[in-house]
């Protein structure tokens, strides 16, 4: 019995711990409204700090392409395209700015149906508004 209850707690770890994959998310933050479904996603806050990522998929041909709208009023946050666990810079927003752009990714995305946005502050963050679109 001893042995059974043993091997159960064996395998549930293992199972818990092979089950974490792809990105993590680790914020603190107040008023946070985020939305992803398919192949588009938006976060909306009024102060954040942490990490924060999304999943996006898209469907029929693919443009190879992700339409950036973003906007901070005070902070820094970094925006990353992450596929298999690694992740590649997009994008710095810094307080004041506001960025209105369609970004081409590398050839290396082109067979890939789903991407990860993740959003990494520098230190907390105010006011910010961002849209995403994976085409």
């Amino acid at each position: 019995m001893k042995k059974c209850r043993f091997l159960f707690i064996l395998i549930l770890t293992l199972s818990v711990l092979c089950g974490c994959g792809g990105y993590v998310k680790s914020y603190s933050a107040t008023i946070l409204i985020t939305s992803c479904y398919g192949d588009e996603a938006s976060m909306e806050f009024d102060s954040f700090k942490g990490t924060y990522n999304f999943k996006l998929k898209r469907d029929g041909a693919a443009e190879h392409t992700l339409d950036i709208d973003a906007s901070l009023a005070e902070g820094e946050i970094n925006i990353y395209v992450g596929v298999g666990g690694e992740k590649e810079l997009l994008l710095t927003v810094k307080g004041g700015e506001s960025y209105d752009e369609t970004i081409a990714l590398d050839a290396k995305y082109d067979n890939e149906k789903t991407v990860y946005v993740i959003l990494e502050s520098e230190g907390k963050c105010l006011d910010g508004d961002f849209e995403f679109e994976y085409n």
